[in-house]
């Protein structure tokens, strides 16, 4: 069993990290011709779940603590997969991103 103050810490770090990730990078605005907002933010609500919902593929077994520099390694290319999952979806939908 993980103690608690631990589990505290590591969701302290997730958040943090999130919160900077979505602060770093810059917002896209995207665009499709006749599109409402309305539109826009459903498809982007849809790629959205779908990109955090796709099934991850297995690199590896090899585990790192929480915390440790492997762990944040792999958060950082899930978070990266997850982006690009997110991208082709709206691209597939037919919107283009304006910054």
């Amino acid at each position: 069993m993980i103690p608690l103050h631990a589990m505290t810490l590591r969701a302290a770090l997730l958040t943090s990290i999130a919160l900077v990730a979505a602060c770093a990078a810059p917002v896209a605005h995207w665009e499709k011709p006749g599109a409402t907002q309305a539109m826009v933010d459903e498809a982007v609500q849809e790629c959205r779940v779908q990109a955090r919902l796709s099934p991850e593929q297995r690199v590896g077994t090899q585990l790192s603590r929480p915390g440790t520099a492997g762990a944040m390694d792999r958060i950082e290319e899930r978070e990266g997969r997850e982006a690009e999952r997110f991208q082709r979806c709206m691209l597939g939908k037919g919107y283009s991103a304006k910054r």
